[in-house]
């Protein structure tokens, strides 16, 4: 037993014999450190280990806490949704549309459905003031054309942007488009064809597998668990030449909130240049992180340009803004001509206002301020359905971004979907986020609504009803809404 499990042990012991009770503050790492005469390496690595754990949890800014006693008594199992690997078998998604609730057509919108923000959390004043600003000195500028491959202010302020957090590249290497979905599209288009596999990572995002159905793509789903991607199955497939290309998110994984560890996204770049084979990082979630340093993209390590890096403001900022990016690699010109072949270029008057809102450090402050309010909202959904859900139910522990993935013992999720509609509560079934029946006890629900808000306004995009648009949303409302939901997991298990 190394010394920090050792301390770690200590600590454990302490919270089961209830000497530090649910909530307790402990002491900073650097009066750890001193405390137990331990270096702040190890006093790290113990307050890590408890982490991962799940005996205490992180609030930013504000210190380290003992977690919930009743996930607490949990702990020493896995508390991480696990699935049996499948096996190595290109499948054509449209085939598997039917059963597995591609597309879901929600006839109502609640908080705990789609992945985002509460609007109420967005800058809204400072982004209109920007705006204003920029239309003012617009001028002719709002009657032209934007640069097909964006407008060279924002595709600079975003490369001054992102090398703040030590990922550094050119602005003649960006392309600017609409939103993250758009680059990825184009970044698929530009390195498949029609009836081409893809390897993606499993559970996946259900937009990029109704992407894929969109785009005639097959799929060769690996899996993704809580250490991370397969890659030892992902290289047998590249070795038997079955994909023509990747396409994995790498950081804060929508569902499951996972960060693929650096080593990993290392050797994927490595992988796609040994193998040439092109791979798509969907990272819309990089600036979302719950530690206090963002990890850098599997794109950060590719010497050789076979990485197609795809982000966007739409999950930090506004989905409705419609601007993301993609950095290409090798791709550049043919990533380039397909954009320009399939639209004139993004809104420049949004482009110029994003360049003016992250230039002033508002865009900063508030993506500062949302990764602390993210990482404190998903602990408190957390700690709900720990208490409220199933005896061996297992609840995912995101690293960042704003979902929580969960599995219950004998739960068929899409029943509890179809319940949970008829009541008014939207979510998302595990079979939702693959082409096999692997989560088929799983779903999903969002952490973006704080708790603690007294009214919170939302307007669905499906709706066509206006009075939808002024729907009130509370914390008495969200709380209900996931005591239902957890009684009807009972229910159903």
């Amino acid at each position: 037993m190394t010394l920090y499990e050792s301390l770690a042990n200590q600590f454990i012991e302490d919270i089961k014999a209830q000497k530090l009770s649910v909530g307790t503050r402990l002491p900073a790492l650097r009066a750890m450190a001193k405390q137990h005469q331990v270096s702040m390496t190890t006093a790290t690595k113990t307050y890590d280990y408890l982490q991962q754990t799940g005996w205490i949890y992180a609030q930013p800014q504000s210190g380290y806490f003992v977690a919930n006693q009743h996930f607490s008594n949990q702990a020493e199992g896995n508390i991480f949704p696990t699935i049996n690997l499948q096996n190595m078998e290109q499948r054509d998604p449209k085939k598997f549309a039917p059963s597995n609730g591609y597309n879901p057509t929600s006839a109502l919108f609640t908080p705990l459905g789609t992945s985002m923000i509460a609007p109420e959390l967005q800058p809204t004043n400072e982004l209109q003031r920007c705006i204003k600003r920029v239309t003012r000195r617009a001028g002719q500028q709002l009657f032209e054309y934007p640069e097909p491959q964006g407008e060279q202010n924002l595709r600079g302020t975003l490369a001054n942007h992102f090398q703040y957090n030590h990922f550094s590249f050119l602005a003649d290497e960006l392309v600017i488009t609409h939103g993250c979905i758009d680059a990825i599209r184009t970044a698929i288009e530009t390195t498949t064809n029609e009836g081409d596999t893809i390897a993606i990572g499993s559970p996946c995002f259900s937009g990029l597998l109704d992407l894929l159905v969109g785009l005639s793509r097959n799929v060769i789903e690996i899996p993704v668990q809580e250490t991370g991607l397969d890659l030892a199955y992902f290289e047998s497939v590249l070795q038997q030449g079955l994909v023509t290309a990747s396409l994995f998110s790498t950081s804060n994984i929508n569902p499951t909130g996972l960060t693929l560890p650096a080593k990993q996204k290392q050797a994927l770049a490595q992988l796609a240049a040994t193998y040439q084979t092109p791979m798509i990082e969907d990272d819309i979630y990089f600036e979302l992180s719950h530690q206090k340093q963002n990890a850098l993209p599997a794109k950060h390590w590719d010497k050789e340009g076979y990485v197609l890096w795809c982000g966007s403001v739409s999950k930090t900022l506004a989905a409705g803004l419609r601007l993301g990016w993609c950095l290409p690699g090798r791709y550049l010109a043919h990533y380039l001509k397909k954009h320009i072949a399939t639209g004139f270029g993004v809104n420049g008057l949004m482009q110029s206002s994003m360049a003016e809102f992250i230039n002033t450090g508002d865009y900063r402050s508030h993506v500062n301020k949302t990764c602390l309010m993210l990482s404190k909202q998903v602990h408190q959904y957390r700690q709900f359905l720990i208490e409220h859900l199933p005896s061996g139910a297992k609840i995912s522990q995101p690293q960042g971004g704003m979902v929580l993935w969960i599995q219950i013992p004998n739960l068929n999720s899409i029943e509890l979907e179809k319940a949970a509609l008829a009541k008014q509560i939207d979510m998302r079934s595990g079979a939702c986020f693959s082409t096999h029946n692997f989560y088929h006890d799983c779903f999903r629900i969002n952490c973006g609504w704080p708790l603690n808000f007294s009214s919170i306004n939302s307007a669905s995009s499906t709706s066509t009803s206006p009075d939808r648009n002024k729907k009130a949303v509370d914390k008495s409302i969200i709380y209900q809404q996931l005591e239902s939901l957890c009684k009807l997991a009972h229910d159903l298990s």
